[in-house]
C-alpha cells in the first residue's frame, strides 16, 4: 500500500510564529554554514576560530523551530547552570532584537513574566527558560543541575533540540572514558526516544530557501523538520573524548581540511552511517562570521598574524591548539600518514583463507589489579621485498583487549586467549608455500609473563589440538633491555617512521562497537592500537612517550611491538 507523503500541516506547524518565516531564518543564517545545515543528520559538531557564531546560531535555530511548531523543545546547556544562563539568556536576547528590528519578527514584543504573556520569560538562579502559550520551551540548562532536567519529559511535544555549546565534562575529570560514553549516550537517547514529534526528512518548500549557495549557486538551503543534537568546541578541546569522537574521527584538522578552511573559511564533513543517525562536523575560521564582526578585529589579526603567526593560527584559522597537539607521541604522524585497508583484499577463495608474506602474534598481558591496564593480543601481517626482505609494510589484522572487569580469575583470561589465538590461526595462510598460520604459529609476549606463555601451550595443545612441540619452539618472550634488548627509545621511533613512511595499515574491520542503552555506539572506529597511539602523550622531559605509571594507555601498543620486534631489523632500508 503506498503512503501519503507527508504534508506541511503534517508537521503541527503554528498559527502564530511572531512573523519568524523561514525566508527570515533564510536570510539571517550564515550563508556559509547553509549546505552543510542542509543535511539530513541528527548530529552536528562545530569547531573553529574565535569569532565563528555558535552560540548565536544555536540560539537562532532553536528559537526558529520553536516558534514554528506546536510539538518542538529545545534545551540549550553548557556545564554549569550560572554559565548556560549568562551566555545563553543574553545571546537570545541579541537575536530576538536583531529579528525585530531588521525583519519585523515580533517574539520579544510577546514576552512577559505574567500570566497572560504569550511567551512567558524565566531568569532566575533556579529556571532560564522562554515557555509559550501550549507550553512548549527553550529551556537553558546546565550539568550542575542534572535533577531538574535529566529524564524529565516535555510538557507538550517533545524535546527536539539539545545544544551543548563549549563541550562539556560530565565530571570534574574524566577518568572513565566508557562510563562517560555511557552517560552522554544515555542523555542523547533522551531525545530521540519519544513519538510524540512530527519530523520530516522529505524535501518541503515551506523549508527551502531562495538564496543561492555561496558554492553551488544552482541550489538553496533545504532544511528539515527534525531532532538536532549539536555540540560546540573549542580548538582547544582536542584531548576531549567527544572532540575526537566526532572532530577527529569524521574531519581530522589535515593539510586538506586547512587548504579548505583558507579558501572558503568553512570545512565540512558528512557521515552518513555515524551511529545509524548521521553526523555532520564543521570546521570553521574567524572569516565565516566577518560579516557580523567589528572590522577591527580583523585589522588585530593581520597585526597578530605577523608577529605570532602560530597564535594567529589558532585563534583566527581554527587550527588544533599546538601547545595541545604537541603534548602527543604519534597524533600529528596519524592523522596525516596512516592507511587502512579491507582484508578481503587479502582473501584467497581456493583456500578459504587470507594471505601474507609473514604473520605474527604478540600479547601483553595484565592481571589488571590497580594499574587497570588490559590484556591485550594481537595478530599483524607483514608484507616483505622479495628480494631484500625488507618490511613494506606492517598491517593490523585482528585485536583482543581483555578488560580488568571481564573475568574474575587468571584461568579464565587465560582461556580467553588461547581460543583467540586459535581461532584466528585458522583463518590464515603465509609464505610463498601457503602454509597455514596454525601449524606454524609465532607468538610472543612480555618477559614478566612466562608463566601465561607455559600456560597458553597447554590448553591449545590440550583443547585445540595444536602441536606442542612446535608452541614450545615458537612461543618466546619479549626482552626490552639489556644488550639484547629492544631499547623505549627506538620503539617510540619505529612508529613515526613507519607512519612517515606509509608502512603501517589498519584493518577496516578493527572497528569497536559496544551495545549502549540499545544503541550500537562506535567507540574505537579503527581499533584499540590506533586509539592507544592516538592518545598517547609525551614525556614532558624525555620528548618520547610517557611510559610513567597510569600516564599512557599502552597495553595494546606493548602487544603490537612484542609481535612487530620479529622484524626490528628488517623495518627499514
Amino acid at each position: 500500500m503506498k503512503q501519503n507523503k507527508i504534508k506541511w500541516e503534517d508537521l503541527k506547524p503554528t498559527e502564530n510564529n511572531f512573523n519568524f518565516t523561514f525566508d527570515v531564518l533564510d536570510a539571517v543564517w550564515n550563508d556559509l554554514l547553509k549546505e552543510p545545515f542542509s543535511a539530513k543528520s541528527l548530529f552536528y559538531a562545530m569547531s573553529g576560530a574565535k569569532g565563528f557564531g555558535k552560540t548565536f546560531l544555536i540560539c537562532l535555530l532553536a528559537l526558529y523551530l520553536v516558534c514554528n511548531f506546536k510539538d518542538y523543545n529545545a534545551q540549550l546547556a553548557k556545564y554549569t547552570y550560572a554559565s548556560a544562563k549568562e551566555s545563553y539568556y543574553k545571546t537570545m536576547k541579541k537575536v530576538m532584537n536583531l529579528l525585530k528590528e531588521e525583519y519585523g519578527v515580533t517574539v520579544i514584543d510577546f514576552i512577559g513574566q505574567n500570566k497572560v504573556a504569550l511567551i512567558k520569560e524565566f531568569n532566575s538562579e533556579s529556571k532560564c527558560a522562554w515557555v509559550f502559550e501550549n507550553g512548549r520551551e527553550i529551556n537553558v540548562i546546565g550539568f550542575d543541575n542534572t535533577s531538574k532536567w535529566e529524564g524529565v519529559p516535555a510538557a507538550t511535544g517533545e524535546i527536539g533540540m539539545f545544544a551543548i555549546d563549549e563541550v562539556i565534562p560530565l565530571g570534574e575529570e574524566i577518568i572513565d572514558e566508557a562510563d562517560y560514553v555511557y552517560k552522554l549516550v544515555n542523555l542523547m537517547t533522551q531525545v530521540v526516544r519519544g513519538q510524540n514529534l512530527t519530523t520530516c526528512l522529505e524535501p518541503l518548500p515551506e523549508l527551502k530557501g531562495i538564496k543561492p549557495l555561496p558554492f553551488n549557486k544552482n541550489e538553496t538551503w533545504q532544511m528539515y523538520k527534525k531532532h538536532y543534537i549539536l555540540f560546540g568546541f573549542n580548538n582547544h578541546d582536542t584531548s576531549h573524548p567527544i572532540y575526537q569522537m566526532f572532530m577527529d574521527e569524521i574531519a581530522p584538522l589535515t593539510d586538506e581540511v586547512k587548504e579548505e578552511l583558507d579558501k572558503n573559511a568553512v570545512s565540512y564533513r558528512e557521515d552518513t552511517t555515524f551511529l545509524n543517525m548521521g553526523a555532520t562536523v564543521i570546521r570553521g575560521t574567524t572569516a565565516i562570521n566577518k560579516a557580523n564582526l567589528n572590522p577591527k578585529v580583523l585589522e588585530l589579526g593581520e597585526g597578530i598574524k605577523e608577529r605570532w603567526p602560530e597564535t594567529y593560527n589558532t585563534l583566527f584559522k581554527g587550527d588544533e591548539n599546538q601547545m595541545q597537539i604537541d603534548k602527543y607521541a604519534y597524533r600529528k604522524d596519524l592523522l596525516e600518514n596512516a592507511q587502512f585497508f579491507n582484508k578481503e583484499d587479502f582473501y584467497w577463495d581456493e583456500t578459504k583463507r587470507f594471505w601474507f608474506d609473514q604473520i605474527r602474534i604478540g600479547s601483553d598481558y595484565a592481571d589488571g589489579g590497580e594499574s587497570g591496564d588490559d590484556a591485550v593480543t594481537m595478530l599483524i601481517g607483514f608484507e616483505l621485498d622479495a628480494i631484500t626482505g625488507v618490511v613494506k609494510g606492517v598491517y593490523i589484522l585482528d585485536e583482543l583487549s581483555i578488560s580488568t572487569k571481564k573475568f574474575k580469575n587468571m584461568e579464565d583470561k587465560v582461556e580467553s586467549i588461547a581460543n583467540f589465538i586459535n581461532d584466528k590461526t585458522r583463518s590464515y595462510e603465509f609464505g610463498s608455500a601457503r602454509a597455514k598460520f596454525e601449524d606454524h604459529i609465532r607468538f610472543k609476549i612480555g618477559a614478566d609473563s612466562r608463566t601465561v606463555k607455559d600456560f597458553l601451550i597447554g590448553i591449545l595443545e590440550r583443547n585445540h589440538q595444536i602441536n606442542r612441540e612446535m608452541l614450545e619452539r615458537n612461543f618466546t618472550c619479549f626482552i626490552s633491555s639489556g644488550s639484547k634488548g629492544w631499547k623505549i627509545e627506538t620503539r617510540h621511533y619505529m612508529w613515526k617512521r613507519l607512519l612517515n613512511e606509509k608502512k603501517l595499515f589498519f584493518a577496516n574491520e578493527l572497528k569497536v562497537i559496544k551495545k549502549i542503552q540499545g544503541v550500537d555506539v562506535v567507540v574505537k572506529k579503527h581499533g584499540y592500537l590506533y586509539d592507544e597511539l592516538f592518545r598517547c602523550t609525551l614525556h614532558p622531559d624525555k620528548k618520547i612517550r610517557d611510559e610513567r605509571p597510569k600516564r599512557n594507555k599502552l597495553d595494546a601498543i606493548n602487544a603490537a611491538e612484542h609481535a612487530i620486534s620479529y622484524f626490528r631489523y628488517n623495518l627499514f632500508e
